[in-house]
């Protein structure tokens, strides 16, 4: 980082190279598969380059600074537009060979990521980063900025919101009484 404060575009290219599939991930599941994704990283990128000088090792781990650019942009993306098309959830793929069981986990991942889309964008965060980013829940706080118990309680609602939204979309004769 201090060869990038310094205006090294090697080192620069390095990181991006390291970086991007994390950021271009935690877009996706916060925007969904969209043209923004690509802006929001371009964007993330820019700021890195632009602040580089400004990430300090002792304050937070360097994945964790370049979570919470991303995770700022993509609100602000979110903010925006208050509305998300279900159109846009995106459709997990699944290599298994049997066409039924691809058939039922491909419709049981689009309900579940129709149902994350359907969150409010800080719960889905929580959800994004804990879950598909597999960051442990302080790192997750520290890069929305909130404490852990704020995290937890995030993540706790979003968790039962998801599945009132699963059971929502089941039909009638699938439904389980609680």
């Amino acid at each position: 980082m201090e060869r990038i404060a310094d205006g090294d575009e090697r080192a620069f290219r390095l990181l991006a190279d390291r970086h991007l599939g994390r950021i271009l991930r935690l877009g996706r599941k916060m925007l969904g598969p969209t043209a923004e994704v690509d802006d929001v990283a371009q964007e993330a990128l820019l700021r890195i380059w632009m602040n580089a000088g400004s990430w300090r090792a002792d304050l937070s781990r360097l994945t964790t600074w370049i979570y919470t650019i991303v995770y700022r942009l993509c609100l602000d993306r979110l903010r925006a537009s208050r509305t998300v098309s279900l159109d846009l959830v995106m459709e997990a793929e699944d290599p298994a060979p049997g066409a039924l069981e691809t058939l039922s986990r491909q419709d049981d991942a689009r309900r579940l990521a129709a149902a994350v889309q359907l969150l409010q964008p800080r719960q889905r965060a929580a959800v994004t980063l804990f879950y598909y980013e597999e960051l442990s829940g302080e790192d997750a706080a520290a890069v929305m900025h909130v404490s852990l118990r704020a995290f937890w309680s995030l993540l706790h609602r979003a968790r039962q919101t998801v599945q009132q939204h699963l059971q929502e979309s089941l039909s009638p004769s699938m439904k389980v009484d609680p």
